[in-house]
């Protein structure tokens, strides 16, 4: 009878395996791997096989950590569109890049790839003479615009620390859970929506 208990626990965390394996959606997933360790460990003591024991013991906490990783970043996205819109919460997917001043950051017309977050001094809009400084959030409407172009020319008022996060890292946030590209936009309308000192008939965010 206690062998046959033991057993349950090996199809179980089989079971589990293999939704984890078939998840589309990173939050699933790691549960399903979450309870796969956890059904796999009991089953490796009952049976003395303490190698695969110790492999699930070290991916228990592994498949925990990513899990609170992505449900934290979710939960900063919510506070972003129920607070000010802040995107700090981008910042640990991103990587800094600096700039002088006088260096243009980006192009009326080129090909959009990656959005900036300002950390620190001030950048211009070319084409409407305005200044924005630190926490502006620039070029990530690019990622949604039909032809993938920029509409605005971005040059450096003065020396400019940004946090550059590509559009691939953004797709695979959004692939690894879909619910972050959905949060996004909201984001991005809010930030559309209170950006009211842009004129009737410009593209409404920094692009």
């Amino acid at each position: 009878m206690r062998h046959e208990f033991a057993e349950i626990f090996g199809f179980a965390a089989a079971a589990t395996s293999l939704y984890a394996a078939y998840a589309k959606t990173i939050i699933p997933l790691r549960v399903a791997a979450i309870a796969a360790n956890v059904l796999a460990m009991i089953y490796s003591l009952s049976h003395g096989t303490y190698p695969t024991f110790m492999l699930n013991a070290v991916l228990l906490p592994l498949n925990g950590w990513r899990l609170h990783a992505m449900l934290k970043l979710i939960r900063d996205i919510d506070r972003a569109i129920a607070g000010d819109t802040n995107v700090d919460w981008l910042l640990p997917y991103t990587r800094p890049q600096l700039f002088k001043a006088g260096d243009v950051i980006m192009t009326r017309g080129e090909h959009a790839t990656a959005a900036f977050y300002v950390v620190s001094g001030e950048v211009e809009i070319v084409e409407l003479g305005r200044s924005y400084g630190a926490g502006t959030l620039l070029g990530e409407i690019g990622l949604f615009t039909p032809d993938g172009k920029r509409t605005m020319t971005i040059r450096c008022k003065s020396d400019v620390q940004t946090a550059r996060i590509n559009y691939d890292r953004f797709k695979e946030l959004y692939f690894a859970n879909p619910e972050f590209g959905f949060r996004l936009l909201r984001l991005i309308v809010a930030r559309l929506q209170g950006n009211t000192e842009l004129p009737a008939g410009v593209p409404g965010q920094v692009t």
